[in-house]
C-alpha cells in the first residue's frame, strides 16, 4: 500500500511539474513567435515614398522593360519591393540584395498567384510577402513619361525571414532540450523528497502494524487463560465455588491483566492524539512529584527500597494531568525494577528555561544493546518477560509521547547489575 501510494505521489507530482514546464515554455515560445511575427508584419507594411529617376533596364530577355533600384533601408531588414502591373508583370524592382532574374520572376508569379500573402522559398532563403495596390509615378525619358500614370499597379514586398524562422527553430529546440533536462532533474528531486517524506509514514505504518500484532498477542494470552479456565468450570458443574477457586483466581488474574493492557492502550491512543489540546496551568512541579512519590511509598517500603529526594520549588505553566502521569510511569517502573533493599533517587535541577529531573534506581539494569529499544511499544527484555507478569512494555512509550507533547526530551543510561537512570528535560513556561 505504501509503495503504491509512493508511485502515485511521484506520478502526480511529476505530471504536475510537466504541465507547468510545458505551459511555461509554450508561453515563452508563443510570446517570441508573436513578437517576431509582429516585427515582420511591421517591416512588410511600413510606408515608403519612393521617387525614382533614371534610365531603362532590361528585366529579362523579352522586350519588356523594368527599372531596378538597389538600396537598403536601415531597420527594415533584408527585403525587396516589386511594382507590377495588373497582369502581374514586373515594372520596377527595388532590391536590397542581388538575386537572379529567374528568382525575381518566380517571386512575382508566386505572389501574384496568392495575393493574400504568405511565405515562400527561393534563392535558398525564406521570404514572407504581401501584395497591395499601389500608385506609381515613374519619371523616365520624355517619351516614356506616361508609363505607370494610367495603368493600375501593385506593390509586392518580400521580406527575408530565414533568420527569424531559424531563431524560432533554435528556440524551440533549446526549450525542448532544457525542458527534458529540467524534467529529469525535477523527477529525481521529486523521488528524493518523496522518499524522505514517505519515510516517517512508512515507519508509522510499520509501527502501527507491529503495534496491532503485539497488542493482539498480548490480549490473546489472558483470553486463552480465561477461556481455558471457564472450560474447566463448565466441566465440573457439581463442584462448589470453593472447590473451583483455583480456576476462578486464574480467570481473575487474566481479567486484570487484560484490563490493565486495555487501559494502557487507551492511554496510548490518547497520547498519540496530537490534536487534543493540552490544558496549561500554573503548577508546582515539585509538589506534583512529591505527591506521586507518596502514592508509591507503601510499595517501596514493602521492598525495603530507600527513596532519596532532592526537590525544590519550581512553578511553571504545564499540563498537570500529563505531568502527573509522566511522573507515575517512572516511579512505577522504579518500584517494579529496583532490587529489594535497593535505592531510588529523584533529583530536580533548573538550567535556564529547562527543568531537569533524574530518576535513578539500583537493580539489574538494562543491557547496552537494549537501550535504543526501551521506548518502543511492547518491547521487553527476556528477563522482564519472565520475571514481571504485569509489565506490558508500554509505559516508556507512553512517557516518550507525553514528553514530546510537552516539547521536552528524555534519555536513559544504564549499567548492568548496577543502576539505571532516566533524565527528563522539560521546557518551563513562566508566563
Amino acid at each position: 500500500m505504501i509503495k503504491k501510494f509512493r508511485r502515485r505521489l511521484i506520478a502526480m507530482t511529476t505530471g504536475f511539474v510537466t504541465v507547468i514546464l510545458i505551459v511555461a515554455f509554450l508561453a515563452i515560445f508563443l510570446t517570441t513567435y508573436l513578437r517576431v511575427q509582429s516585427d515582420n508584419f511591421e517591416k512588410l507594411n511600413q510606408a515608403e515614398e519612393l521617387k525614382i529617376t533614371g534610365g531603362k533596364v532590361h528585366f529579362d530577355d523579352s522586350e519588356e522593360e523594368a527599372l531596378q533600384i538597389d538600396r537598403i533601408v536601415p531597420g527594415g531588414g533584408v527585403y525587396f519591393n516589386m511594382l507590377v502591373d495588373k497582369a502581374g508583370k514586373p515594372i520596377m524592382i527595388d532590391s536590397a540584395i542581388k538575386l537572379s532574374k529567374k528568382d525575381y520572376n518566380k517571386a512575382a508569379k508566386i505572389a501574384w498567384k496568392n495575393q493574400e500573402g504568405g511565405v515562400t522559398r527561393f534563392g535558398n532563403r525564406d521570404w514572407q510577402y504581401v501584395v497591395a495596390p499601389a500608385i506609381a509615378t515613374l519619371n523616365y525619358d520624355e517619351e516614356d513619361k506616361n508609363i505607370g500614370k494610367e495603368d493600375e499597379t501593385y506593390l509586392i514586398r518580400f521580406l527575408d525571414v530565414t533568420d527569424s524562422k531559424k531563431s524560432l527553430k533554435n528556440l524551440a529546440m533549446t526549450l525542448l532540450i532544457v525542458g527534458i533536462g529540467l524534467l529529469i532533474f525535477f523527477y529525481l528531486v521529486i523521488i528524493y523528497f518523496t522518499n524522505r517524506a514517505m519515510k516517517p509514514l512508512e515507519e508509522a505504518w510499520h509501527t502501527q502494524k507491529q503495534f496491532i500484532a503485539n497488542a493482539s498477542h498480548e490480549l490473546k494470552t489472558p483470553l486463552s487463560i480465561i477461556s481455558t479456565n471457564v472450560g474447566v468450570l463448565y466441566s465440573s458443574k457439581e463442584d462448589t465455588i470453593e472447590d473451583q477457586i483455583k480456576w476462578l483466581d486464574n480467570i481473575s488474574r487474566g481479567t486484570k491483566r487484560m484490563t490493565g493492557l486495555i487501559n494502557k492502550l487507551l492511554t496510548i491512543a490518547k497520547t498519540d492524539n496530537m490534536f487534543e489540546p493540552l490544558n496549561f496551568t500554573k503548577v508546582r512541579v515539585d509538589r506534583l512529584l512529591e505527591e506521586a512519590l507518596n502514592n508509591y511509598q507503601e510499595k517501596f517500603d514493602s521492598k525495603q527500597v530507600t527513596v532519596k529526594q532532592e526537590l525544590f520549588n519550581i512553578t511553571a505553566k504545564t499540563d498537570e494531568v500529563s505531568l502527573i502521569q509522566l511522573f507515575e510511569i517512572f516511579i512505577d517502573n522504579a518500584c517494579k525494577y529496583t532490587n529489594d533493599g535497593g535505592t531510588f533517587e529523584v533529583k530536580m535541577e533548573e538550567s535556564g528555561r529547562k527543568c531537569i529531573i533524574r530518576f535513578k534506581n539500583t537493580g539489574a539494569g538494562i543491557a547496552e544493546e537494549d537501550l535504543p529499544k526501551v521506548f518502543e511499544r511492547f518491547y521487553r527484555t527476556n528477563e522482564v518477560r519472565q520475571k514481571y507478569e504485569g509489565s506490558y512494555g508500554l509505559g516508556l512509550s507512553i512517557a516518550q509521547n507525553i514528553v514530546e507533547q510537552l516539547n521536552g526530551k528524555i534519555s536513559v543510561t544504564s549499567k548492568v547489575n548496577e543502576e539505571t537512570e532516566f533524565v527528563l528535560h522539560l521546557i518551563l513556561k513562566r508566563e
